[in-house]
């Protein structure tokens, strides 16, 4: 009886011993998104920092397609054993709803949520439309108010549709195939108005090619801090959908162990924390997040209530979010 139960003791301890050497080997990342976005952007300035934290490289791959489906089936499909990452993007939150598939950020457990990309509505410079409020007033008068979007289930698209069910307006909707070309289109005044991601145009923003009118946040950025927030005008009415907007994270697949998630979670940590990684997105124009664990979750599934319902309302959605268990926003 002794001799067994030293046996299984050293086998215990084997195990332990052989699991606090992760990583053994070196990881490997799929980014949703192609070279030169955003999320490629964010991904690759923080992962080099966390891979010497780890003492082994992240080899980066971008596996597009399917707004992102391709690349979060992929990693759903391979073992839960801490070597492979997802770099996703809010996208998943919208798979069931839309039929692009059977999986969201349910089945996988966020490491890190880096950065947010906030909505802003902006306007040609000489745009007749000074305040966020002026623009609500001319939709509200019966004006013909043209907004770019990028299609259904792009941020243009449900913070379009946000305005619209918060203050019972329509707009035209001018689709385009990308944030940069719909706020090309502004500076040319093709359009009138369009709600894009802050990444995409904060440099335009700081430079006078555009009027910003509103960020769509509970408050001011950093990074163009003169644009009051959508609040600031109507704060009752934008509460029960804020915060919300695009985010960029690091993710694995659910049932990875403990201790590689946690590794990998002190990594990131770090590297989010390292001052490089602080001027990147200052000059990114992106938001600092830093959630993990149980406040990523919450802050995922606050954008995917946002978002699923604000689509199917809009008659953009295949499936009810209701079937999935996604409840409707929170009035609070």
């Amino acid at each position: 009886m002794k001799k067994l139960l030293l046996t299984v003791l050293f086998t215990a301890l084997m195990a332990q011993a052989a699991f606090a050497a992760y990583p053994e080997k070196n990881l490997q990342g799929y980014i949703m998104w192609g070279a030169g976005g955003a999320m490629d952007n964010v991904a690759r300035a923080i992962t080099p920092m966390a891979g010497k934290e780890l003492g082994k490289t992240v080899i980066m791959q971008n596996k597009t397609g399917a707004t992102g489906a391709i690349a979060t089936t992929f990693v759903n499909n391979l073992p839960a054993d801490g070597y492979t990452l997802l770099f996703g993007a809010e996208n998943p939150n919208l798979y069931k709803v839309t039929g692009l598939a059977k999986i969201d950020y349910a089945d996988f457990d966020p490491v890190l949520l880096m950065m947010a990309n906030v909505g802003v509505v902006v306007v040609p410079k000489d745009s007749p439309y000074k305040t966020f409020k002026d623009l609500i007033e001319a939709a509200k008068s019966g004006k013909t108010v043209k907004m770019g979007s990028t299609g259904p289930g792009g941020l243009p698209f449900v913070a379009t549709t946000m305005i619209e069910k918060v203050h019972g307006v329509k707009f035209p909707q001018i689709q385009f195939d990308g944030e940069g070309p719909a706020v090309t289109a502004i500076m040319g005044k093709h359009i009138d108005a369009v709600a894009v991601g802050l990444l995409s145009c904060a440099n335009f923003i700081n430079a006078g090619n555009v009027r910003a009118l509103a960020v769509i946040s509970p408050e001011r950025v950093p990074a163009v801090k003169q644009v009051p927030a959508i609040t600031e005008f109507y704060a009752k009415e934008y509460k029960p959908y804020l915060p919300w907007g695009a985010f960029f994270g690091v993710f694995v697949k659910k049932g990875t162990p403990k201790e590689a998630y946690d590794t990998l979670q002190k990594a990131y940590l770090k590297a989010y924390n390292d001052p490089k990684f602080d001027e990147f997105a200052k000059t990114m124009g992106g938001v600092k997040l830093g959630l993990t664990g149980e406040a990523a979750r919450k802050y995922i599934n606050q954008n995917q209530s946002v978002s699923a319902w604000l689509l199917y309302d809009a008659g953009g959605a295949k499936e009810s979010p209701e079937k999935f268990g996604i409840p409707r926003p929170a009035h609070k």
